[in-house]
């Protein structure tokens, strides 16, 4: 494109609990530093700026981690941190940052990254955006990035691929939901799908047309709120009457055979929980893991440890150990993906203190 239409939007609200304790409310998941010497909603802004600017950089976010999230990203404007009262899912997240770029730029293309996601080489994941962006504009396609798998995973969403379209574009067949472990294995098997990334690239006219024909309700609300004030009051009438739902299950799933998906070319995580942690942070000969203090292990193999003490684990196996000033989480990694659940329950009992 001879000219820049790209806004980057990070979508930067949840809680990350499958990181408890170290998550919580007030400090979750993409404000924390998993990998290298920054958070990653500071890793995922760097990865996007080159190909935005500052000034088409928005983040959707709570209201209760603005204040953070400005201190993090000094270099984009104030007004472009859009703090969402209420958490209503990625969907009308999206929207919301959609009137802002539709306001600056009418025919302006949405590069829409989840703010906790680990991607490298930098250079691979500009150019694979470039492309989808491209697609975008010319078929006006909306574009999601997939993710060849590289085991059978549980944990993630699968895109089916149909026909090629060019470059490394395909259409979309299918969306799956998180399989079993059988059907991920059989997934697998075939070679025609892909881990389904969560980030996006479309044009935001044609992401507000298909609001409009698949979600009635939230485009009704989406254009009181464009056309007003756009002040406190409009936003908390907007976020009353929005679905809480996801884009997947909004708009994405009912466009099989209209979406594309980019098979990218980046190597990527999105450090769902613990156990992700074993692809990022080095280990020993046996396969431990530590971050913070000391570990001392004897007879001990594939443990994860966080703690700022020393850690010593005798006979033990496929641990995950979370210490921090007031709770420590000790589990299986296989019960990793329930620490969630963990959490809900704790949050039912009353424990707020330590969410």
């Amino acid at each position: 494109m001879s000219e820049n239409r790209l806004f980057g939007v990070i979508i930067a609200g949840g809680r990350g609990t499958r990181f408890w304790p170290l998550s919580r409310k007030a400090r979750p998941k993409h404000l924390l530093n998993f990998l290298g010497e920054t958070t990653l909603l500071r890793q995922t802004a760097e990865r996007v700026l080159p190909l935005t600017g500052a000034g088409r950089l928005f983040v959707v976010t709570a209201e209760s981690q603005a204040d953070e999230v400005g201190k993090i990203l000094t270099d984009i404007p104030p007004q472009n941190i859009l703090a969402e009262p209420a958490g209503k899912n990625t969907a009308p997240a999206i929207a919301l940052a959609a009137a802002h770029i539709i306001d600056e730029d009418p025919n302006g293309i949405m590069i829409v990254l989840p703010s906790d996601h680990i991607i490298e080489p930098r250079d691979k994941f500009m150019a694979d955006v470039e492309e989808a962006a491209r697609l975008a504009d010319t078929r006006r396609a909306l574009a999601i990035f997939g993710i060849r798998p590289t085991r059978p995973e549980t944990g993630y969403g699968y895109i089916e691929v149909g026909q090629k379209l060019d470059g490394h574009a395909f259409g979309v067949a299918s969306f799956k939901e998180k399989p079993n472990l059988k059907k991920a294995k059989d997934y697998l098997a075939t070679g025609r799908y892909l881990w389904n990334s969560g980030m996006f690239v479309f044009r935001a006219d044609v992401y507000m047309e298909k609001v409009r024909r698949h979600m009635p309700k939230l485009f009704t609300a989406w254009e009181r709120y464009a056309k007003g004030n756009r002040g406190a009051e409009d936003l908390n009438e907007y976020y009353a009457v929005a679905e809480a739902i996801s884009i997947d299950h909004g708009i994405m799933e009912k466009l099989e055979g209209e979406a594309a998906v980019i098979a990218a070319g980046f190597n990527w995580s999105d450090i769902g929980s613990w156990d992700a942690t074993d692809d990022l942070w080095a280990a020993d000969e046996k396969g431990n893991r530590a971050r913070g203090g000391d570990l001392f292990p004897m007879a001990a193999e594939g443990n994860t440890v966080v703690s700022k003490k020393l850690v010593a684990l005798l006979g033990v196996e496929n641990l995950i150990v979370v210490e921090t000033d007031d709770a420590i989480l000790i589990t299986k990694k296989e019960k990793a993906q329930e620490i969630k659940n963990l959490v809900q329950e704790m949050e039912r009992r009353g424990l707020h203190r330590y969410l």
